[in-house]
Parts: structure tokens; C-alpha cells; sequence
């Protein structure tokens, strides 16, 4: 009784991952994209030339879809603007608590996403945010313009993701 018991347990785990597929199984309407020159309206200069190499290294490491470059060549054509660099002091220092030692910076963005087939949006203006901290140790100027690489690669990563993610 107790192998028969044995057995049929192994059977019934077994089989419930029979069918398991590993991502979402989504299938995404387009094969190729364009992405147009990113537009800065925020307060982080030169930061169009950083940001615009990690957006497309991200969709090139990615693979789901390819790179075009034209509008005209492209399924989707996705324009980026950066709207607004901010910066919040999240811990003092222990001997002055009148200056900061870390502060969270925050990349602000919008998206959209033309279908150039259907000639129709398949998101318009969507919001897309990212934040990296920053440590003063070495100076806040300095550290600030270290992490900007950094704060592009986690905004590029969060574009590609609203863009290709399909839920």
C-alpha cells in the first residue's frame, strides 16, 4: 500500500511540470525596431550620448527583436525622452548630520511604441523611472557622474522590458 502510495505521489509531481515552459510565452506583433534619437529635457547634460548606446545595447543583448535603421524599415518605431534627474538625500553623515552621505538619484523618462503597420500607438507617453544611489565618500560631483552610466543602464533595461515584455 505504502509503494502504491509512493508511486502515485511521484506520478502526480512528475507530471504537473510536464508541461512547464520557462518566460512568459508571449509572442511579441513586431520583429523589428527602430529607436529614435533620445530627446533630453532634463537636467542631466550629455546625458542623450550615454543613455541612447545602453538603449540599444540592451535590445541587442536582448535578441527577441532587431534593430533597424530607418523608420521606414522598422514594425515599431520607439522614441524616448529623459524629463527630469532628481536626486534625494537618503543618509547623513555621522559627524556633520547637515550633510549627506548617500542620496538616491532618479533618471525620469517617458516612452512610446508606434506600430508603424497599423499606424497606431501600442503605448504613448508611458513613464519609466530608475534609481541608483550614490555614496558622497569620494565627493558628490565625482560619484554623481560615476553612477550616470550605471542609472542609463538600469533605465535602458527598464525601457526594454515595457517595450518587449508581453504579459
Amino acid at each position: 500500500m505504502r509503494a502504491l502510495l509512493f508511486c502515485l505521489v511521484i506520478l502526480f509531481t512528475l507530471s504537473g511540470c510536464a508541461n512547464y515552459n520557462l518566460g512568459s510565452g508571449g509572442k511579441l506583433t513586431f520583429q523589428t525596431v527602430y529607436i529614435a534619437p533620445v530627446v533630453n529635457e532634463s537636467n542631466l547634460p550629455q546625458s542623450v550620448a550615454i543613455f541612447s548606446t545602453g538603449l540599444r545595447e540592451a535590445f541587442l543583448r536582448d535578441g527577441r527583436v532587431s534593430l533597424v535603421n530607418t523608420a521606414d524599415q522598422a514594425d515599431v518605431v520607439l522614441t524616448v525622452k529623459l524629463l527630469k534627474y532628481s536626486r534625494a538625500s537618503t543618509a547623513t553623515q555621522s559627524n556633520d548630520t547637515g550633510l549627506a552621505r548617500k542620496f538616491d538619484v532618479t533618471l525620469e523618462a517617458e516612452a512610446s511604441l508606434h506600430d508603424n503597420r497599423q499606424n497606431k500607438f501600442l503605448f504613448e507617453k508611458r513613464k519609466i523611472e530608475a534609481v541608483r544611489q550614490v555614496f558622497t565618500d569620494s565627493g558628490q560631483l565625482q560619484s554623481e557622474y560615476q553612477t550616470v552610466p550605471l542609472l542609463s543602464e538600469t533605465l535602458s533595461k527598464n525601457v526594454l522590458s515595457t517595450a518587449l515584455d508581453v504579459w
